[in-house]
């Protein structure tokens, strides 16, 4: 009867060692794991900030290239009698005006695969990436909202030369003039899908 208490005994013990084995085991494999992830999600949050600096300054250029545009196209649209004339060199800037569009999107590449539906330990982190989905939507969408005031100023002219037309000898008509035909950035967009489109529409 010893002899068999002894053995479950001796049974008993080595299981104890085994799973305590194995809690040890995994308990270290869980440590170097969650040990391993806090050094990459750190690495990636310094990313996001040291590159969030960079995709800011692009969007400061287009902020400052806009408010010329917007003067332009005003200046452009309020004489009729001029818009034939300058069309080629308005049309120019306004390509010139989508590249920053582009140099935008492509200083944010990072951001874009690292900031959506994310959530860091390090706030600052978070904060750019709120920062750049905000701007970054705002940039697109108010270049779309730009280029959709341009072209309906367009159409207004080309409407008003058909009237005016009618009345002016074949060599003093006027011609009518092309709408801008963006290269990508032709929607709006919501980047986030909040349903909120920042800068649409926006002055």
């Amino acid at each position: 009867m010893k002899r068999e208490y002894a053995k479950l005994f001796s049974f008993l013990i080595g299981i104890t060692f085994i799973l305590s084995g194995i809690i040890f085991t995994l308990t270290r494999v869980y440590k170097d794991n969650k040990f391993q992830n806090a050094q990459e999600e750190s690495i990636i949050a310094d990313e996001i900030k040291d590159i969030y600096e960079a995709f800011k300054i692009k969007v400061e250029e287009f902020s400052t290239k806009r408010d010329l545009i917007n003067s332009d196209i005003s200046e452009y649209v309020s004489y009729y009698t001029g818009i034939e004339e300058n069309h080629d060199d308005m049309i120019e800037e306004l390509k010139k005006y989508e590249n920053l569009v582009a140099e935008v999107e492509d200083s944010a590449v990072y951001l874009k695969s690292h900031c959506l539906n994310e959530n860091y330990s390090d706030q600052d982190a978070n904060n750019k990436c709120n920062a750049y989905i905000i701007n970054y939507e705002k940039t697109v969408n108010s270049f779309v909202s730009d280029i959709e005031f341009f072209n309906s100023k367009i159409d207004e002219y080309n409407n008003w030369i058909i009237d005016e037309n009618e009345e002016l000898d074949d060599e003093k008509k006027y011609k009518e003039v092309d709408r801008y035909k963006a290269s990508k950035y032709k929607e709006y967009i919501d980047i986030n899908n909040d349903g909120f489109y920042l800068g649409r529409n926006s002055d």
